[in-house]
């Protein structure tokens, strides 16, 4: 009877080893730092077992890298462009100063002196005109010491008194006949006043015993 010991099983294929390497690189592939995973990718190779993922993970990370490449130098290129753009605007509309040279050294001329001249200036007379007085107006305001006689605008004879009140103003009074002097004789019949020499008003006053008149100091 032949008896089968189950203690001893059958051999099966060796297993590789786990190679720390490749999965470190396959590791840092997927997670986007590419220097670790080309450096671990290669070291990797050194080591037996795990070339699989060393592969992928040391082609993960050149690819990264090529990429990373291109959008650095993509980033550069639009900078510099700019750059170039912006400084060359900027020089365009750069302007320099104006250096002023000195002037050349000369003599300095002779001037002769010129005798002086007479000039003859001519004046001119301005006329002014002289605003036109207001004529007087009956009880309108007056200056005794100024005024004596004036004739209205309707021409009233007036005189500057103080007739019936208490500041002097303008009434109506018989015309100026002519100039005489006090004790002279004159007509009773005749309307109107006499100025003396002496400026003051002279009335012709009847002499009852003569049928007469003569000139007598007013008010």
């Amino acid at each position: 009877m032949n008896t089968v010991d189950m203690s001893k099983t059958p051999a099966g294929p060796a297993l590789d080893p786990i190679n720390p390497y490749a999965v470190i690189s396959l590791v840092a592939a997927l997670l986007g730092l590419f220097p670790v995973a080309i450096v671990f990718g290669i070291l990797a190779f050194w080591r037996p077992g795990g070339r699989g993922i060393a592969i992928a993970g040391l082609i993960l990370g050149v690819l990264e890298a090529l990429a990373t490449a291109a959008v650095l130098y993509s980033a550069g290129t639009a900078f510099n462009s700019d750059t170039d753009s912006q400084d060359y605007s900027a020089t365009a509309v750069t302007t320099f100063p104006e250096i002023a040279l000195p002037a050349p050294f000369t003599a300095a001329p002779t001037t002769a002196v010129a005798e002086p001249t007479t000039v003859e200036t001519t004046t001119v007379a301005v006329e002014t005109t002289a605003p036109a007085a207001i004529a007087p107006v009956v009880n309108g305001d007056c200056d005794p010491s100024v005024d004596n006689h004036a004739t209205a605008a309707d021409g009233t004879f007036l005189k500057c008194t103080y007739a019936g009140s208490t500041r002097p103003h303008w009434v109506r009074s018989v015309p100026i006949i002519g100039t005489a002097s006090e004790g002279d004789s004159c007509d009773p019949s005749v309307t109107g006043i006499a100025v003396s020499p002496q400026g003051q008003d002279l009335f012709c006053v009847t002499d009852t015993r003569t049928g007469g008149g003569t000139w007598t100091p007013g008010p």
